[in-house]
């Protein structure tokens, strides 16, 4: 019996080992995040594609080159057959000038918008990974109130065949053991869901993952921890608030375009021609100066239009930075608080843990009159600390991953980092 035990033990033990060697690290699931994800895929390709807009306005500052040959025929049987070449060369457009300044402005906004996608991915990742690590200890806990109740359930049968309870003590146990496989059920239920939802993001279904250390919980310290310093950290690499800055630059230069079609353009050109019948050929070369007149209005109208959207852009600059300011000294100051609260929630848990040991030893000694009721009440209130302490611990670490998003700081080493928090 005992090498039968030894045996199931080491089973056991293998299998637990095996378990935890197959959770999925945040590591791993970022980068296959990176590798999966379309949009962050799109961001990249449209990165490249800004590219290509830098080349076509450039292409229309150098000068372009032109051949053709023609060939006819007449009626009394003669023909003609030649050829002619023409180099074209902008000499001055401003409008030329004002969208190759755009097109590097979006190129600047493109990249902006990988990080800010890269940004938004690992919130998203983290977010998703953080629910299943939970909704994984949401399931420990309803499984090892379950253990309770069937112990205690053990225990109130053992007391009533001794006939120290009446039976009503076994109804309340067992319909406490039926409520408690009820939420043990319903905690699997939101395990695959949680799992479906990661699954998603990273384009695979994980099975296990790895959870928040919440055994030797102690504040982790931030990198800065000064509301001006992230603040300042905010303004420096907030993607949105460097987007919102690019688009009213990018907006001021289509201003400047607009009223460049008041000026001037100057083209030139020089051609070379060939007639092989009469053997006629000659080279021709050509100064443009064309200057625009806005007799109805069009000109003056684009210029407005483009002033107007001008203001439009500084007014999103703004709004952009009123709530970034506001949703970082949020995020900074309710950190402390939200930690406090985990603090609190670890000090209830001990404080309801040690008052349902206190109701077990009475009733395990028949004194005081205390029910299987009693202890159950007690017992539902400890685990429903215990599950209120991970929502708070969770929150806390969401909170602070938000703080880190709305500064930009999303990014691998900080998924490196908080990796480190987590344990199998």
């Amino acid at each position: 019996m005992t090498a039968l035990w030894r045996n199931t033990l080491l089973s056991l033990s293998l299998g637990l080992v095996c378990t935890q060697s197959f959770a999925l690290t945040i590591n791993q699931a970022w980068k296959a995040a990176k590798q999966t994800n379309p949009d962050y895929r799109i961001k990249q390709l449209e990165e490249s594609q800004s590219q290509y807009g830098v080349s076509l306005s450039k292409s229309a500052l150098l000068p372009s080159l032109q051949g053709s040959a023609t060939t006819g025929w007449t009626k009394d049987g003669g023909n003609s057959n030649g050829y002619n070449i023409s180099l074209n060369q902008s000499i001055w457009n401003s409008q030329n000038w004002a969208a190759l300044n755009q097109s590097q402005v979006d190129v600047v906004i493109a990249k902006i918008a990988i990080t800010q996608a890269k940004n938004t991915l690992a919130e998203e990742l983290i977010q998703a990974y953080f629910a299943l690590a939970q909704a994984q200890r949401s399931l420990t806990i309803a499984e090892q109130q379950r253990k309770d109740s069937q112990q205690l359930l053990s225990l109130t049968e053992q007391r009533y065949k001794s006939g120290l309870i009446m039976s009503t003590g076994i109804d309340d146990a067992k319909a406490h053991v039926i409520g408690t496989e009820t939420t043990v059920l319903q905690r699997q239920s939101d395990l695959v869901e949680k799992q479906s939802e990661l699954a998603i993001v990273i384009n695979q279904t994980p099975d296990r993952v790895n959870e928040i250390d919440s055994q030797n919980l102690h504040q982790p310290a931030l990198a800065v921890n000064d509301e001006k310093a992230w603040l300042n950290k905010a303004k420096d690499n907030s993607p949105e608030l460097l987007i919102a800055k690019q688009n009213v630059k990018r907006q001021q230069l289509a201003v400047d375009q607009a009223q460049a079609g008041y000026y001037p353009t100057v083209n030139g050109s020089v051609g070379y021609s060939n007639n092989f019948d009469n053997n006629s050929e000659g080279m021709s070369a050509n100064l443009g100066v064309s200057v625009p007149i806005d007799l109805n209005g069009a000109i003056k109208t684009k210029v407005s239009q483009s002033k107007l959207e001008l203001q439009i852009a500084k007014q999103q600059l703004r709004k952009v930075e009123l709530n970034l300011e506001n949703n970082v000294k949020t995020r900074f100051n309710q950190l402390d608080l939200d930690w406090k609260r985990v603090e609190m929630g670890v000090e209830k848990v001990k404080s309801d843990e040690k008052a349902l040991k206190t109701k077990e030893i009475l009733f395990n000694s028949g004194a005081d009159g205390t029910t299987a009721l009693d202890v159950i009440n007690v017992q539902d209130t400890v685990y429903q600390s215990k599950e209120d302490l991970q929502q708070l611990l969770y929150q806390y670490w969401l909170n602070r991953i938000e703080l880190l998003k709305l500064t930009g700081q999303l990014n691998d080493q900080t998924i490196t980092q908080l990796s480190q928090a987590l344990m199998p």
